[in-house]
């Protein structure tokens, strides 16, 4: 899928830009924004998203700019509502990693938690942060038009934590042609919460790295742009554990994919992981910049967590 966006920086300037979502890269960040701490048993819900929202990811509509609708029959517009929401969420986690370069993002209320915070009035979705700042990010997936954006921007900037900047992303049209609104406006005022980054980041590697101590994966050690990762062989095995027999047949894997046997499906972690569950990440951490060349078969996002079909 390949994504309009309209931009505008903390300058207000507007542009135009482009980003080319795969089908593998939308999967990892319908599954993992906003996510806490990724962990085995959290990963059902990347298989229940796409077992649920199959009918809105069909590959043909997908590559030609827009999400799919059910049949008629099987016509929900609360469900229908509710992917649009998730999608916009997706694309908004996937533009912060390619606009401003951020590591993580976490829900706002997660955020809000940990520091301690009363979960009271508006908030935004999300808290990203890249190296040296973190900002909230308001996102919306609409259907039709994108709405009034100063509404947005006001949602993004009405949380308790302090931040940089703050995004509103609205993807619209998304069953004609997709087409995103990427807004963030800065904050002069700003003073950057080190600790709150190192200890989101170490939930968030934390729970990754029980895939390594966990005896139903198998995994590897792998190179990818002169930089080491493991790969986590996702078998079978583990979802019929989680499963029952009756209610889950792998076919269905592959008829979301169109390819190949479902256990060539394999999670990309850092070969650091192990530090960074108990580090967590700082200011020098460098996002990695995945050179996709037009590869649909394996994605790595700004935080080293990615996924392959084989």
């Amino acid at each position: 899928m390949q994504l309009s966006v309209e931009y505008k920086d903390t300058h207000g300037t507007l542009s135009n830009q482009s980003y080319s979502l795969s089908r593998l890269a939308f999967a990892k960040h319908l599954a993992f924004s906003g996510q806490g701490a990724p962990s085995p048993k959290k990963f059902i819900r990347v298989i229940s998203m796409f077992l649920h929202y199959s009918s809105y990811l069909k590959r043909t509509e997908f590559y030609n700019g827009r999400f799919s609708e059910p049949p008629i029959q099987l016509s929900d517009p609360t469900e229908k509502g509710q992917f649009s929401n998730l999608a916009g969420k997706a694309i908004a986690d996937f533009l912060s990693k390619k606009i401003d370069g951020s590591l993580l993002t976490v829900n706002y209320e997660a955020a809000m938690r940990v520091k301690g915070m009363p979960i009271l009035g508006q908030r935004p979705d999300l808290l990203a942060h890249t190296k040296n700042a973190c900002f909230a990010i308001e996102a919306k997936g609409f259907s039709g038009a994108s709405g009034d954006m100063t509404v947005h921007k006001a949602q993004a900037s009405s949380g308790q934590i302090p931040t940089k900047f703050n995004v509103a992303c609205v993807s619209y049209n998304l069953y004609k042609q997709v087409e995103c609104k990427y807004y963030d406006p800065v904050n002069y005022n700003y003073v950057y919460d080190d600790e709150l980054f190192k200890t989101l980041t170490k939930r968030y590697y934390s729970g990754l790295l029980e895939f390594l101590n966990n005896n139903y994966f198998e995994y590897e050690e792998v190179e990818f742009q002169q930089e080491k990762f493991y790969a986590v062989n996702i078998k079978p095995k583990f979802f019929l554990e989680i499963f029952p027999r009756n209610l889950f047949r792998f076919h269905y894997w592959h008829e979301l994919f169109h390819m190949g046997e479902f256990d060539r499906l394999r999670l990309i972690l850092p070969r650091e992981i192990k530090a960074l569950a108990t580090k967590g990440l700082t200011k020098n951490s460098e996002p990695f910049l995945f050179e996709s060349i037009e590869n649909n078969y394996l994605y790595i996002d700004n935080d080293r967590v990615g996924l392959e079909l084989r």
